[in-house]
């Protein structure tokens, strides 16, 4: 991309997260009166609050596990601990607008852990896109009947994605092989050393799978500890949350996915006659404030913690 591409993309990026922001406070001061008065009305349930604070951060282990996995088929292998600081520091990306921010920067911190360039480039990339494609598949497996409110025709299409999922992962051993070498040879540089084992693909598409399932039912505890008002099936948590975050992080133009996921939670409740717009909006708030905390800290304790994290690798002590 020339240096003036990149001016008018970074450029359209600035005016779509503008215009975002701009939708969203007027949205918010919409609904400014009667969300003051439910929130006023309703207590905080900390001990929920915590239990899903405790869900998340289970399933950010669980997501690192996975990069490891990866990155030890490829042929370097990474420390735990070490994984977790790459992968925490480098989560702190998605905040920047155009989201290969993360990706990019996990490939980098990993090669100055002494991971192959490769191997590190390949596993962020391949990590992100067997979670998109994990969650879009939960989301069509559980969700059939729930986008069915939305839609008729989505239930159908839900379906249709479920299954093409299930094939996908199936065909990924013998789909994954051809296509990085031909990338690699489009790129110029020498393919991964070795091929990653069927089972370990499987294996981190399930972890990533299961992680979706979980985020939902963080959000549920989330909800009856800030608004114990709104009750619905696990499915239906799942559902809304896997759905708001998938299309929050497609929207490039919006770090973190700040207002589309609002937006889809609020729609999704109130399409579903679960809740009115003021219960809504504090869950879809509450939801923001609660994420935010548990994605940037880790990174910052991470970055506190490592002092002489930005000395080359072989230049620090063990």
């Amino acid at each position: 991309m020339t240096r003036a591409a990149r001016g008018w993309w970074t450029a359209l990026q600035v005016l779509l997260l503008v215009a975002t922001l701009v939708w969203g406070g007027a949205a918010l001061r919409a609904q400014w009166a009667p969300l003051r008065k439910v929130a006023a009305a309703t207590p905080i349930g900390w001990g929920w609050v915590v239990i899903a604070s405790l869900i998340v951060l289970g399933t950010y282990a669980m997501l690192i596990q996975s990069w490891r996995m990866l990155l030890a088929g490829w042929g370097s292998p990474l420390g735990y601990a070490a994984a977790v600081r790459v992968w925490t520091i480098a989560n702190l990306g998605r905040w920047i607008p155009g989201k290969v921010w993360s990706v990019g920067a996990l490939g980098v911190l990993a090669r100055r852990e002494g991971v192959s360039g490769v191997s590190a480039a390949g596993a962020a990339i391949l990590g992100t896109l067997l979670n998109l494609g994990a969650g879009f598949g939960i989301l069509a497996v559980s969700g059939t009947r729930v986008l069915g409110v939305f839609r008729p025709w989505l239930q159908t299409a839900a379906l249709a994605v479920s299954v093409c999922f299930v094939v996908g992962t199936l065909a990924l051993p013998r789909m994954l092989p051809p296509v990085l070498a031909r990338v690699a040879r489009w790129r110029g540089i020498a393919g991964p050393d070795q091929q990653l084992p069927a089972g370990t693909l499987w294996l981190s598409t399930a972890i990533n799978a299961l992680s979706w399932v979980c985020y939902g039912l963080a959000f549920a505890a989330l909800a009856r500890g800030i608004t114990p008002q709104l009750t619905a099936s696990p499915s239906v948590f799942i559902v809304v949350w896997t759905s708001s975050y998938l299309l929050g992080y497609l929207a490039l133009f919006a770090p973190g996915g700040l207002v589309v996921r609002e937006g889809v939670i609020v729609a999704g409740f109130v399409a579903m006659g679960l809740a009115g717009n003021a219960d809504a909006t504090l869950l879809a708030l509450g939801s923001r404030l609660w994420l935010t905390v548990l994605e940037i800290l880790p990174g910052l304790i991470a970055l506190l913690v490592s002092a002489d994290w930005m000395r080359p690798a072989a230049g620090r002590t063990p």
